[in-house]
C-alpha cells in the first residue's frame, strides 16, 4: 500500500543517500525484541528506528539507490514490507535532522533557514520554561577521564558493597535517633539559617549527584560533552548531559546511570546522619541535618520516585526493559 507522500516517490527514487558520518546505529534489546537506536553524535540527540528503517539505514551508502534499498527491505520483510511512503517519510525526517549526505551541494540558504529556526525554538523555549533554564559551560569529557582512575574503585563489586553497608549503616543510625531527628522539624526546618544552609548546599549536593551520573556513564564508555548550570526556580544547579549512555546494549548500565545520582546523593545523607550524631548542637550540626533532608528524604521522595519522570523513573523503565526515549528522542 502506499500514501499521500509516494506521488513524490518519482522525486527521490534515484537519489543514492549516504548518513553523514556523525551518525551510529545501535542495536538494544528489550524483552525479546530488537530496537534500533540511531545516536546523532553532533546535536546529542536519540532516534529510535524499526528493523525495516534500520535496514534502509544501512543501505545508504551513498551506491545504491532508493529504489534498491526499498527491493532489498522488501526482498527481507516480505508482507510487513515497508512502503513507497515509508521510504519517504525517513527521508524527510533524516533530512531534517541534518544526518543525511544528499547527491546535491548543501543549500546554503536552507541551512540557515534550518539554523534560525533552531535559535528561534531555543529562545522560544527559555520563555516558556524560565523557571527551568540551561546554560553550558565547558566540555568535561576530558576532565572526566583524567580524573576517572581515582574514582574507578568505586565502579566495582567491591565499592557496591561499600555503599550499600554505608547507606544500611546510616538508615540504622537514623531509625535509633528517630524521635531526635523528628522533634519540632518544622521549628527547624523553617528558619533563616536552615534557609541559608539549603541554598548554600543544594547546589554542592546536586553537582556531586550530577558527577555521580558523569563518571557512571564513563564507567561503561560513554562520553560527556556538556557540563553547566541550570537555574531551577532562579536557584542555580549544575547539570551534566550524560544522554550517551542511552546508546549502551545492557539495560542494566542504562539502569546505573540513572541511579548514580540517587545513589551519591544517598550516600552523602548517610555520611551526614554519621556525622550529626557526633557533632555537638550548632552551625555544622544543622548543616549535616539539611543534607539528610536533601540527599535522603527529598532523593527518595522525588528523584527516587518511579511515578514522577526523575531518574527513578528513567531507572525503573530500564530495569523493567521498556523502552523510554521521551525526552531525549523521536521516533524514526
Amino acid at each position: 500500500m502506499t500514501g499521500a507522500l509516494a506521488s513524490t516517490w518519482y522525486r527521490i527514487s534515484a537519489m543514492r543517500p549516504r548518513l553523514r558520518g556523525h551518525a551510529q546505529i545501535h542495536r538494544q534489546v528489550y524483552r525479546g525484541e530488537t530496537w534500533y537506536i540511531l545516536q546523532d553524535h553532533q546535536s546529542g540527540l536519540f532516534f529510535r528506528v524499526s528493523p525495516a528503517a534500520n535496514l534502509m539505514l544501512c543501505c545508504m551508502d551513498g551506491r545504491r539507490t532508493m529504489q534498491q534499498i526499498l527491493d532489498i527491505a522488501g526482498k527481507r520483510f516480505g508482507a510487513d514490507r515497508p512502503t513507497q511512503d515509508d521510504a519517504v517519510q525517513l527521508l524527510i525526517k533524516l533530512y531534517r535532522a541534518d544526518l543525511l549526505h544528499g547527491e546535491m551541494p548543501p543549500d546554503m540558504a536552507e541551512l540557515e533557514r534550518r539554523s534560525e529556526r533552531h535559535r528561534h525554538h531555543g529562545l522560544l523555549t527559555w520563555i516558556r520554561s524560565p523557571m527551568a533554564m540551561r546554560f553550558p559551560l565547558f566540555d568535561p569529557d576530558r576532565f572526566l577521564d583524567r580524573t576517572m582512575p581515582l574514582v574507578r574503585p568505586l565502579f566495582t563489586t567491591a565499592g557496591f558493597v561499600a555503599w550499600l553497608l554505608l547507606v544500611l549503616f546510616g538508615a540504622v543510625l537514623a531509625a535509633m535517633h528517630w524521635p531526635e531527628l523528628t522533634e519540632n522539624v518544622s521549628d527547624r526546618v523553617f528558619t533563616a539559617q536552615s534557609a541559608i544552609l539549603v541554598v548554600v548546599l543544594f547546589p554542592i549536593i546536586k553537582a556531586l549527584h550530577e558527577l555521580g551520573h558523569a563518571y557512571m556513564a564513563k564507567a561503561g564508555g560513554a562520553e560527556v560533552h556538556e557540563l553547566g548550570v541550570m537555574l531551577i526556580v532562579f536557584l542555580p544547579v549544575p547539570y551534566v548531559d550524560a544522554s550517551a549512555s542511552s546508546a549502551f546494549r545492557q539495560p542494566r548500565r542504562r539502569a546505573l546511570v540513572g541511579a548514580a545520582g540517587i545513589m551519591v546523593e544517598l550516600a552523602l545523607a548517610a555520611l551526614a546522619m554519621i556525622a550529626w550524631e557526633w557533632l555537638a548542637p550548632g552551625l555544622w550540626r544543622a548543616a549535616a541535618f539539611n543534607v539528610m533532608l536533601v540527599g535522603g528524604v527529598s532523593t527518595l521522595l522525588f528523584n527516587g520516585n518511579p511515578l514522577l519522570r526523575f531518574d527513578g523513573y528513567y531507572v525503573l523503565s530500564d530495569l523493567i526493559q521498556i523502552p523510554n526515549l521521551d525526552t531525549q528522542g523521536y521516533r524514526i
